[in-house]
């Protein structure tokens, strides 16, 4: 499992399609790879192990202000912009959102999604 986390930075942008996302105060991605053992017949032991879908859960909050639209709609994409490389969660689907409201602090909304694949790539250009 690999877990990416973003907590206020200035140099990742985050993005819903082509929208850049703006008041995210914290971004979390776990992924998980499922893997399938590849086995000789009548042998005990795997002599391979073959990785197949990658999932992701992603928790993101953000403030009160956020544009909730954008993610409204199952199947979204969500990519998270670290200079060259871009990670993009496809097949993104909210299945959770919490509201937290404290004395003197700000309203934050906490998403929950889960994505059906994820995809690192290199930007060409970049910069």
């Amino acid at each position: 499992m690999n877990e990416l986390r973003i907590t206020r930075s200035r140099d990742i942008e985050l993005y819903i399609g082509e929208e850049q996302l703006f008041g995210v105060t914290d971004f979390v991605a776990k992924t998980a790879c499922e893997s399938y053992p590849i086995r000789e017949y009548l042998s005990g032991e795997a002599f391979e192990i073959v990785n197949g879908r990658i999932s992701a859960e992603i928790r993101l909050s953000v403030l009160s202000l956020f544009r909730y639209e954008i993610i409204g709609e199952n199947g979204f994409t969500l990519s998270a912009v670290d200079g060259e490389i871009v990670y993009s969660y496809e097949g993104c689907t909210v299945t959770g959102q919490e509201r937290s409201i404290k004395e003197g602090k700000n309203v934050v909304d906490v998403f929950t999604i889960t994505a059906k694949s994820m995809r690192r790539q290199v930007r060409e250009n970049a910069g």
